[in-house]
């Protein structure tokens, strides 16, 4: 059974894991002043700010394994040095099994 002194401990354990549990109330701000920004679109045909490696051709830009065809001629975007994984890009002509027959 439990005595006075032990309930009183039950209680006042009770009490104080109630107020712990109580929520915390965070600082509110108001936006009702805020200037409203306008949307922007921006265009990075760079690839350098964005770590991005690409090929470019006539202003458009590639990704790495890309092929495009210029004249019957085949060209994929490849790794310019094949033993780095992450440095620059170039264009390479694609040989086509065709062309190697004839």
């Amino acid at each position: 059974m439990m005595n006075g002194r032990s309930i009183k401990c039950f209680v006042i354990s009770g009490l104080v894991m109630m107020f712990i549990s109580l929520p915390i109330q965070a600082k509110t701000y108001s936006i009702a002043n805020t200037p409203e920004i306008e949307p922007s679109i921006e265009f990075n045909l760079d690839g350098q700010a964005t770590n991005q490696r690409l090929c470019f051709y006539e202003d458009k830009a590639y990704s790495l394994g890309a092929i495009i065809a210029i004249d019957r001629v085949q060209l994929e975007c490849v790794d310019e040095n094949s033993i780095e994984t992450n440095g620059r890009l170039m264009w390479k002509k694609l040989v086509s099994s065709m062309s190697k027959k004839g």
